[in-house]
């Protein structure tokens, strides 16, 4: 028998000498379960080609973010996704394109100041409580109350694939993250009128869209997937509206916008515009120049509105239109005193760039000689 010293150090040379791969290697992934409906869309490469098809333009990062969730097993939690954005960013539109490819039924919810929660859960029915008062029948509880959108959510999940929109959760008041904590952790509604529904959370995927009105509970944000989103780059934007209209009038577009997005300081738009904007206002210059009207001043009028949509940020256009350094124009040097009419002059001069000729081109070239010159 051997000493008890020698006896430690052989167990431990064992130990030393043991294969060490499965310490060093990383763990594998767990492997979606085969009735996952949302992890047959792929990998992240996969899953933005597939929404490319239905017309949305994903960024990297957002295709590998909702990749990662899908391919998460989430056996008995809700799986609960957070898109936090500026309006016109295509939060909701994100969701319909999910609910397309995947094949699942959209469900949309779209919250108000005031909401009454408990009717998302069950609500009355009018005409079964008239029946009752009348006599005409013995109605019971579950005649008495139909049910509410989240649980008719959660009770089709039990047959099929259902994407169920909660569209700006932050309008109503901050009870209303409390009110969704149960039937994500669970994955089960309870019901006073019949016994709870649960859900199949393989094919249940719930959407929670917010923009910035107020700070969403911390209960909440444990309990969801949060992907913050920005507005399309400039080549995703191309994307969106070269089909639509000529690359050069995208181009000057898209130009303008990245101008207002990424302007700060003295320029700062409460709400610059999307690419929806950027396609409605590309539309109306097509139409435009199709009825002949080329007039600078009155196309940069026609779409003034479309690319600035409020008071404040039609003030913040008009500025940056008097005073940006790549807006100036040296035949009106003088932007301050410069007529509104000569504004959208401007405006629709670069809009128009290389699709109409300038006639005061050869003036311009000579007064900004002349600037250089002085």
């Amino acid at each position: 028998m051997l000493p008890p010293k020698k006896r430690q150090r052989n167990n431990y040379n064992e130990l030393a000498q043991a294969p060490s791969a499965q310490a060093v290697s990383a763990p594998s992934p767990a492997a979606p379960s085969r009735g996952n409906p949302y992890a047959v869309l792929g990998r992240p490469e996969e899953l933005s080609e597939r929404l490319g098809e239905v017309g949305y333009q994903c960024l990297p990062f957002i295709a590998t973010q909702i990749a990662l969730l899908f391919h998460t097993p989430s056996p008995a939690r809700a799986r609960a996704l957070l898109l936090e954005g500026p309006s016109g960013c295509g939060k909701s539109f994100l969701a319909k394109a999910l609910a397309k490819i995947s094949g699942a039924e959209l469900m949309c919810l779209s919250c108000y100041r005031g909401m009454p929660m408990q009717n998302l859960i069950e609500y009355p029915s009018t005409l079964a409580m008239a029946n009752a008062m009348t006599g005409k029948s013995g109605a019971g509880a579950e005649e008495l109350l139909n049910l509410g959108i989240l649980s008719r959510a959660y009770l089709k999940s039990q047959t099929q694939p259902v994407i169920m929109l909660i569209d700006e959760l932050d309008k109503p008041e901050g009870s209303i993250d409390t009110f969704f904590l149960g039937p994500i952790q669970d994955g089960k509604i309870w019901l006073e009128s019949r016994p709870p529904i649960e859900a199949n959370t393989e094919n249940l995927l719930l959407i929670f869209t917010k923009n910035f009105n107020r700070v969403l509970d911390e209960a909440l944000l444990r309990r969801v997937h949060p992907i913050k989103m920005t507005y399309l780059d400039s080549t995703l934007e191309r994307k969106v509206l070269s089909p639509f209209c000529h690359p050069v009038l995208v181009a000057n577009l898209v130009m303008v916008a990245d101008r207002m997005r990424n302007s700060s300081g003295s320029y700062q738009f409460e709400r610059p515009p999307a690419p929806e904007e950027l396609l409605t206002a590309g539309n109306y210059v097509s139409h435009l120049l199709e009825w002949g009207m080329k007039d600078f001043a009155f196309v940069g009028k026609n779409i003034w509105a479309i690319l600035a949509k409020s008071e404040h940020d039609r003030a913040v256009l008009e500025h940056m239109l008097r005073f940006h350094p790549d807006f100036m124009d040296p035949l009106f040097p003088d932007g301050r005193n410069a007529p509104l009419e000569e504004i959208y002059k401007r405006l629709g001069r670069i809009v128009l760039q290389g699709l109409v000729d300038d006639p005061e081109a050869t003036k311009r070239e000579q007064a900004w000689k002349e600037l250089e010159y002085n």
